[in-house]
């Protein structure tokens, strides 16, 4: 298998990071150059030998290298560099996702690649809040948890990285916070009200938000006007 080792100027291009240098060939991600390599093993051993920050969960490499084609994506919905860099957003080459969220045992992430789906796990879901606050906002995916937790220590939020709260973790939410929303787009409107009525039933302060879209596509004006108006 294959793996990323930098970024680097592509004299094809002439870009000054697009080309990048794996173990066995270069490719750059904006012209398509592509060239092989002939002295793999001589690479896979500086590769071994570098102080890369390269984390491994299942046999797959996650790395901070995050290609155009995933930063175009984060960035069209407004998710800056400090907060790819604060929440660990990374890249795996192999399966061409872009992983944003992981533990020892889970991860998550956005596909790129020709599988057919755009989301591909693996593992339990964790726990996972963004920000800090006594109400806490319930969402579908990581990058509307992430908008949400800009407005700490109003709100913070947790990503539900699906449609459903087991009831592990909605012992761990009852016993910590005041206030539990429950935000999902129109899609799962019939989940997000079961969720919502369950929570309830269990004495615990919830209210329900169904919107046309998920919080991750709204700027953070439309997201305060949202809560605000609960």
């Amino acid at each position: 298998m294959s793996t990323f080792i930098k970024h680097l100027p592509c004299k094809s291009c002439g870009s000054k990071d697009n080309l990048g240098e794996y173990t066995d060939h270069f490719w750059c991600f904006g012209c398509g150059y592509y060239k092989e390599k002939d002295d793999i093993k001589s690479i896979r051993n500086r590769v071994l030998g570098q102080n890369h920050k390269e984390i491994f969960i299942e046999n797959l490499v996650f790395t901070k290298h995050i290609p155009k084609k995933a930063m175009r994506w984060l960035l069209s919905y407004r998710i800056t560099l400090k907060e790819i860099e604060k929440h660990n957003i990374l890249w795996c080459q192999e399966n061409e996702t872009l992983i944003l969220v992981h533990t020892d045992k889970y991860w998550q992430g956005r596909h790129f690649g020709n599988y057919g789906v755009k989301y591909l796990s693996k593992g339990k879901k964790p726990l996972t809040i963004y920000g800090e606050s006594d109400t806490i906002i319930l969402v579908e995916d990581v990058l509307s948890a992430i908008k949400i937790a800009r407005l700490s220590p109003e709100y913070c939020a947790m990503p539900l990285l699906g449609s459903s709260l087991s009831t592990e973790h909605e012992e761990v939410l009852r016993d910590i916070f005041k206030t539990i929303y429950v935000w999902l787009d129109r899609d799962k409107a019939k989940q997000g009200i079961k969720m919502t009525r369950n929570l309830r039933q269990k004495g615990i302060n919830t209210k329900s938000i169904i919107t046309d879209l998920d919080p991750k596509e709204y700027n953070e004006g439309e997201i305060q006007s949202w809560l605000k108006n609960r």
